[in-house]
């Protein structure tokens, strides 16, 4: 913590006493001149009343719609990322009354003709930014059922394929695998937001959906019929017209077209302020004419009380210089110093004296010192594990909060995974502390290979224990995730002989699920998660187990 301590001021002269003498001096010399310049506040009044009447109403009427112009703004940028339809729609509806009101405004302050046919402009391209939007959230709609009927079909296709013989399953499994593969690049899929990556994408499900014909074909002929239905189901699902990878082109194309209108708005929103400053300053001209009208009469009016004035002006001088030397400028410069020390920056010039502003100078300066102490403390704490590279317990906590307050605010499910990885103990007793550490490096990467959308999380829970975030995740899909660690996992085949579960590193996956966030908490969803993945452990390990509701 920063040990500078603000110094005590030894003051040699107190600005309050003197700011006090000079008021009191002006005082009595203006009431001397309140009997000269009595006569000639009848005129002064006159042109008074003409600015108030005419000039400050127009400032008011102008400063009202700069307010309408800032929050339409405001509200086509909103529109322009709506997250649903119904917010979509209250926010159409504001925009509407908010136009309405800059029509009101603009008969009122009565202007241009290309001001109203600007504001017309605005009204058709703002209803075409609101088409846009509608379609694109449609279309994510549409995006997102796709994707659970896939989820839906391999949950299907895995309960079928649970109930087969045991002799068969060397024969069906190299086809699960590529359905799965499949099932898993529809998922990548519906988090692309690059045409290119996505036409990529297209072009691997074609490739693996050929494999996963070629793995049909070894299938037994009881089992082809329903093979063969299911693979036409999801070719369906992915690549006709309706199915995710178009939906997800037409998706990505609509929003490219409304990222460009919404742009295209707010540049018109901004000419349109333009267009109102422009107005403003018309009537900012008027009100100087009138202050020049106001200031041409005291000229004349001085001349007249020149000579009774003349002591009166050289001591306003004098207090004023006086005033604005020791006052105003030390004053601008503790402003600036200060606004310097809020963005970081080094003060440009140090304020020196022993009178109240030295004094408020050194206490702010005390003051930023301590609190960017406090900053540089703060930004030294890590949310990162420094072993894995993962996200440490922290972070997790801290997003998972975010992620339920989102789940709560969408009504989407929210899925948690606590993963251990299997037998650990003996591994680091027989292959010892380094390659413990390295082994859990390479989990840490295969979990992230598994785990890959942008919403999702992977973090270090403690030990050889991790634990992941799903957000927008059913029970369906978040058996899918789990199926395909696994997957990865079996594929790795990192060598550990004392797993009991089998010759390889696993792990044991426990999932807790909450369709309707609302009801869930950390607590329980921790609990419930931890106790489904003693029920895996308990189940032979290298597997994955719900948790009871």
């Amino acid at each position: 913590m920063n040990s500078l301590k603000p110094m005590p001021v030894r003051r040699r002269y107190s600005i309050t006493m003197m700011l006090s003498l000079t008021s009191l001096l002006v005082l009595l010399l203006f009431i001397a001149m309140a009997v000269l310049v009595q006569n000639r506040l009848g005129s002064f009044q006159n042109l008074l009343q003409n600015i108030t009447g005419s000039a400050i109403p127009a400032v008011v009427q102008s400063s009202k719609v700069y307010s309408q112009i800032n929050q339409l703004l405001y509200l086509t940028e909103a529109l322009s990322r709506s997250p649903s339809q119904a917010v979509r729609h209250n926010l159409y509806q504001d925009i509407q009354l908010n136009l309405q009101g800059l029509q009101s405004l603009t008969k009122e302050w009565q202007t241009g003709f290309y001001q109203n046919a600007q504001l017309v402009a605005l009204t058709e391209e703002i209803d075409n930014l609101n088409q846009l939007m509608s379609e694109r959230l449609e279309l994510q709609s549409k995006v997102q059922t796709s994707q659970q009927q896939i989820y839906q079909l391999y949950e299907q296709v895995q309960l079928y394929t649970s109930k087969l013989a045991l002799a068969d399953e060397e024969r069906h499994s190299p086809w699960l695998l590529e359905f799965a593969a499949v099932v898993t690049l529809s998922g990548k899929a519906s988090d692309s937001n690059r045409m290119m990556q996505l036409r990529q994408l297209k072009q691997q499900v074609e490739q693996q959906m050929l494999r996963l014909r070629q793995a049909r074909a070894v299938l037994p002929t009881n089992q082809l019929e329903l093979a063969e239905q299911s693979d036409l189901q999801l070719r369906s699902l992915l690549l006709e017209s309706e199915g995710l990878l178009p939906l997800r082109e037409q998706q990505l194309a609509i929003g490219g077209r409304a990222t460009g209108r919404g742009n295209f708005v707010r540049n018109l929103v901004l000419d349109y302020a333009r267009l109102a400053e422009n107005s403003a300053y018309d009537i900012s001209g008027t009100v100087l004419a009138d202050a020049a009208q106001i200031q041409q009469q005291l000229q004349q009016d001085n001349r007249q009380i020149l000579s009774g004035a003349l002591l009166v002006i050289v001591f306003l001088l004098v207090a004023i210089a006086l005033i604005h030397r020791r006052v105003v400028r030390r004053l601008e410069q503790l402003n600036h110093n200060v606004l310097l020390q809020v963005q970081g920056k080094a003060a440009a010039h140090q304020i020196e004296g022993h009178d109240e502003i030295a004094a408020i100078a050194r206490s702010f300066a005390y003051f930023a010192s301590t609190v960017a102490a406090q900053q540089q403390e703060l930004q030294q704490l890590s949310y990162t594990d420094s072993l894995t590279g993962l996200a440490n317990r922290r972070a997790f906590e801290q997003q998972f909060h975010q992620a339920l307050v989102q789940a709560q605010r969408q009504q989407w499910p929210l899925t948690l995974l606590m993963i251990d990885v299997d037998c650990f103990k003996a591994y680091n007793d027989h292959y010892g502390h380094q390659a413990g550490d390295d082994t859990l490096v390479r989990v840490a990467a295969l979990l992230q290979q598994g785990i890959n959308r942008g919403s999702d999380l992977v973090a270090r829970y403690g030990g050889e224990e991790f634990i992941a975030i799903l957000p927008d995740t059913n029970a369906a899909g978040a058996s899918a995730i789990a199926s395909h660690l696994l997957l990865l996992f079996r594929q790795a085949a990192l060598p550990h002989q004392f797993n009991q579960a089998t010759d390889h590193v696993s792990i044991s996956i426990g999932i807790c699920c909450v369709d309707e966030a609302s009801k869930a908490d950390y607590d329980s969803m921790l609990r419930r998660a931890d106790n489904a993945l003693y029920q895996a452990k308990a189940n032979g390990r290298n597997g994955f187990a719900f948790s009871e509701h």
